[in-house]
């Protein structure tokens, strides 16, 4: 099975460092399951930045539940 593994931001900062972090945060995501025994070839990476989200972004709740990796079967 490939897995896609997709970073997501609130919409606190400006577009730009939310995308950037978004795909830092699905890499970090990589790396740990590569340590894991999961093998690299098998997972891909993106980042939406603040673009998704799956909440409203008025409450610290719903800015940390937009704060995810969320994972796609291909």
């Amino acid at each position: 099975m490939k897995l896609q593994n997709i970073g997501h931001t609130d919409n606190d900062g400006d577009d730009a460092k939310n995308l950037l972090l978004s795909k830092k945060r699905s890499a970090a995501v990589k790396v740990k399951l590569v340590s894991m025994g999961i093998a690299a070839i098998r997972l891909t990476t993106d980042g939406k930045g603040e673009k998704e989200p799956v909440t409203s972004n008025d409450t610290e709740e719903g800015k940390a539940a937009n704060r995810r990796v969320q994972f796609i079967k291909l």
